[in-house]
């Protein structure tokens, strides 16, 4: 479930399948100065061939627009399949 429109959970995960049904997951967390790092785990960034920077979609999250965050990471080779969060 995409976290509301303008919150800030303190953890969102995103869980994504590409083509050939391999399953990854994306981690945006808070950092101390309360802003997203995202953590892709044991894959590189460039791995997801996103056509945005990683911090573009950081910044859309800090602002808590949600459904942007997921177009723009739908835009890469890979395809988002479910979303949870922790307030």
């Amino acid at each position: 479930m995409i976290p509301k429109q303008g919150t800030k959970p303190r953890e969102v995960k995103i869980d994504l399948l590409d083509y050939m049904g391999n399953d990854y997951r994306w981690t945006f967390k808070k950092d101390s100065d309360g802003d997203y790092r995202i953590n892709t785990h044991a894959d590189a960034y460039s791995n997801f061939q996103c056509k945005h920077l990683k911090d573009d979609i950081e910044w859309v999250a800090d602002e808590g627009n949600w459904t942007q965050v997921i177009t723009m990471i739908n835009t890469g080779v890979k395809r988002v399949t479910s979303i949870k969060s922790r307030k």
